[in-house]
């Protein structure tokens, strides 16, 4: 009788301290950031549109891109470190790309310089789209690839 109040005394305080040393391991640590770690991915993997447009939820009424977190020294408790692998200063060309939907929307295709005569570049074959006197290239001489 007095071995077996030993044992279940022994198997008890053993639970209790694996129990002590998971309850440690858990709370324990402090875990990381998401939006900082989000942040960090887009940029160590070269992911300009994420890290530059989309924009993270930081509380229900406040959201904003990686590029503004590390910029921003108001949201400085985020930790977000600046991207200096991406720019995310947009160029005239990509502006004027952003800007005219035409094709990607329109036709289904993207802007592209030829190659010959009215061919494309990535296909190698003739234009497919044919485009209207409205459409609006943002490159004189660009066609419509799809």
């Amino acid at each position: 009788m007095e071995t077996k109040k030993v044992l279940l005394i022994t198997i008890i305080v053993i639970f209790l301290i694996v129990l002590g040393l998971i309850a440690y391991l858990y709370f324990g640590k402090e875990k990381p950031d998401p939006i900082a770690t989000q942040c960090a991915f887009a940029c160590e993997s070269g992911q300009k549109t994420s890290f530059c447009l989309v924009e993270r939820t930081l509380t229900s009424n406040l959201k904003a891109t990686c590029d503004e977190l590390s910029k921003n020294s108001q949201y400085s408790q985020y930790n977000v470190a600046p991207c200096s692998a991406i720019s995310c200063v947009v160029s005239a060309q990509e502006a004027a790309r952003a800007a005219d939907q035409t094709c990607i929307t329109g036709l289904g295709g993207i802007w592209e310089s030829p190659i010959g005569e009215g061919t494309c570049p990535q296909t190698g074959e003739e234009l497919v789209n044919k485009l209207t006197p409205s459409d609006n290239p943002p490159i004189a001489g660009q066609i419509c690839c799809g």
